[in-house]
């Protein structure tokens, strides 16, 4: 049993690698839709390359979207509003002009100089009321279903329970009703007629109000009555013959028996076949790309980091992909597809984000409409998109892979208006807006970048160059309480990238670190060499061993100022790696010839390590230890500088400070000679030529 669960442990990066496959299978196969998928491929305009096709059963042909969507607008459009008339209101307003005109009529006689007779005032008031009554017949309340008709626009009137068919000139607007009264009651010849048109003013009421309830139940009736279909297509009957073009309307009717085959067998038994088939099919492509990773591109697959950042934007474009496809189908050109290569090739390698790419679109194009247009136009685009973006060292790289998506988005939607049109007549101004958006969408990396970021442990180009600004708080305060240190740390930034653009690695990583490899000798800067003023060395009041524990003492340091600034994880590997476990050879050998023929203790002067682990953090311990030394040299010469780099490497190798970092003797011997020609510039000496 104990051996079992030692094999366990051995294998658990493998178990846990295994198991991130097999979760991203299980969420694909239970988003991804379960429909059947319809086994033959066409494109309007292209031949028919299947063998001649018979109905497999009786269908009906469905109208095209723009079609469908032309006769509802239509019926719309034919549809006559209803309004209502309110006989109460009406019946209140012209209770309200005969009460006013009592209330008023009164006063206005009593001011008179003559009085008026009995018989003017019924006038007055049957004046009035023939007025009220003409004008309320209908006195329509404006709304935008009418507003700009012209008077012959009719509308369904529904009146005493009854509809009737009124035009819009039938009726008056609330100015009309006022200059049909003001009018009628100026042909009175009467000095009383602006009161009688006050008083008709204040009781008109807009009484013809539109009904919205009614109207949309009318729409809605009429809308459901229109058939979706146009046509059946018998069992048995010829639908296409082999070679064939597939004209607009035979295309109709593919994608007519498309649609009935799909919902008439998914409602069977053989939607279980299609679970298993497409997990089958999901799952051989995930293990294509576990292989593919495994045997080519190791440094994803080691790093559960990288292949669980891989893995999961992976899944998140599918899950996404897979939603829009079911629930939005014409919208599924709008997805940022490009952006899983562009984020994988900024974290990780470019070479494996294509193929991981190329697995995606595979699977996405099992659902996708269309999906060899769908395959290519996605393919190119994020192919262009890896190239354009490259290592993302700066922020308009992203601006350039736009554009770029953009401008090859245009280039394949046109190629295929030619093939598959044979012209340009058709351009859809609503699709290439689609397409753009999409392109736009892509700078999305910019905070998904920075989530990744912070959620994963990882930096990226624009971080470093970021971080390698010597205008950072942290190399501030280097520059002004350790100056010395500050130059040095310049130096061996500089030979460090310049070693590593050589041999190959990341130059800007190595740069970044070296800047802030000795930062924790800010707490003491005076006890470095570098630091220190002519005449005064702090070391003199101080044992061999103490001295010894403030020099080693800088890494620690160092770690602790990294971790309270927030640098990343992979800073820190430098300040931890730059001595790796070697001694303070300085004063061991001090301590050594003041206690001749005793023992001393080594590891008190001795760096706690650990040795480097990385190409970069190897090259950097090697620039660090030679520049150091070489400020030490008198008159330094070529002859000075090549036995210092030559001794000072190759104790390194002794000491077996390169053990654990992937770098090879020949890269090792190539960085020497980088660093002795750099050091020869640095302290001015001229080449001897041969003679």
């Amino acid at each position: 049993m104990k051996s079992f669960f030692s094999k366990i442990q051995q294998k658990s990066h493998e178990i846990v690698r295994i198991l991130s496959f097999i979760v991203a299978v299980v969420i694909l196969v239970f988003v991804s839709p379960h429909e059947l998928m319809f086994k033959y491929e066409f494109r309007i305009g292209k031949p028919w390359n299947h063998k001649d096709l018979y109905a497999p059963f009786d269908f009906s042909i469905y109208k095209t979207q723009e079609a469908l969507a032309k006769e509802k607008s239509d019926a719309i459009q034919n549809v006559k509003p209803y309004f209502q008339y309110d006989a109460q209101a009406t019946k209140e307003g012209r209770s309200i002009l005969i009460n006013e005109f009592g209330s008023n009529w009164s006063a206005i006689n009593k001011n008179k100089d003559h009085k008026i007779s009995a018989q003017d005032s019924i006038t007055y008031l049957d004046a009035m009321l023939s007025v009220y009554d003409q004008v309320e017949k209908g006195v329509v309340r404006l709304n935008p279903i009418i507003e700009g008709k012209e008077g012959s626009f009719q509308i369904n009137l529904i009146k005493d329970n009854q509809v009737h068919l009124v035009n819009l000139s039938q009726l008056y607007t609330v100015k009309e009703a006022d200059d049909y009264a003001l009018k009628s009651l100026r042909e009175l010849n009467s000095p009383d007629s602006s009161m009688l048109y006050t008083l008709i003013n204040n009781s008109l009421v807009q009484n013809v109000i539109f009904d919205k309830n009614k109207t949309d139940l009318v729409i809605n009736e009429m809308l459901s009555s229109i058939s979706p279909t146009i046509g059946l297509v018998q069992k048995g009957e010829l639908i296409i013959s082999q070679g064939e073009l597939v004209t607009a309307q035979k295309y109709q009717i593919l994608m007519s028996l498309k649609k009935e085959y799909e919902q008439e067998l998914g409602t069977t038994d053989a939607s279980k076949y299609v679970f298993g088939g497409s997990t089958v099919l999901i799952l051989l492509l995930f293990f294509i790309e576990y292989m593919f990773l495994r045997a080519f591109v190791r440094s994803i697959f080691d790093e559960l980091r990288n292949l669980h950042l891989l893995l999961g934007t992976q899944v998140a474009l599918l899950v996404s992909s897979f939603l829009i496809f079911s629930n939005y189908p014409t919208w599924s050109y709008l997805i940022p597809y490009a952006l899983l290569p562009v984020i994988v090739a900024t974290f990780l390698e470019r070479r494996g984000s294509l193929i991981v790419y190329l697995i995606t679109l595979m699977i996405l194009g099992f659902y996708a409409p269309n999906s060899f247009e769908f395959f290519y136009t996605q393919f190119t685009t994020g192919f262009v998109a890896v190239l354009s973006v490259g290592q993302l060292s700066k922020r308009w790289h992203l601006l350039r892979a736009t554009l770029f998506v953009f401008l090859t988005y245009m280039i394949v939607y046109f190629s295929m208006l030619l093939v598959q049109q044979g012209s340009f007549s058709n351009i859809s101004i609503r699709f290439i807006m689609m397409l753009g958006g999409s392109s736009l969408l892509i700078l999305l990396a910019f905070p998904i970048i920075f989530i990744y970021e912070k959620m994963f442990g990882m930096i990226t180009q624009l971080t470093l160059l970021e971080l390698s600004n010597t205008n950072n708080p942290l190399l501030r305060e280097l520059a002004e309480k350790a100056p010395g240190t500050f130059q040095h740390s310049m130096q061996v930034a500089n030979l460090a990238s310049e070693v590593l653009y050589v041999i190959g690695g990341d130059a800007l990583l190595a740069r970044t670190g070296s800047l802030y490899h000795d930062i924790g000798k800010m707490e003491h800067p005076l006890y470095f060499v570098e630091n220190q003023p002519a005449g005064y060395n702090p070391h003199d009041d101080l044992s061999y061993e103490e001295s010894a524990k403030i020099i080693i003492g800088h890494v620690l340091t160092g770690i602790e100022m990294a971790r309270k600034a927030h640098l990343p994880e992979q800073i820190l590997d430098f300040i931890r790696t730059h001595h790796g476990t070697r001694r303070v050879e300085y004063f061991y050998r001090l301590e050594r010839k003041q206690n001749p023929g005793l023992e001393v203790d080594e590891t008190e002067f001795r760096y706690h390590g650990p040795v480097p682990f990385s190409r970069e953090t190897a090259v950097v311990m090697m620039a660090d230890s030679v520049e150091a030394a070489s400020r030490s040299l008198v008159a330094p010469n070529e002859q000075k500088i090549n036995d210092l780099v030559e001794l000072i490497i190759g104790s390194m190798i002794e000491t077996n400070q390169f053990s654990n970092a992937p770098i090879t003797l020949r890269e090792i011997t190539i960085a020497k000679k980088v660093l002795k020609r750099k050091l020869l510039h640095i302290h001015h000496v001229r080449i001897a030529y041969p003679d």
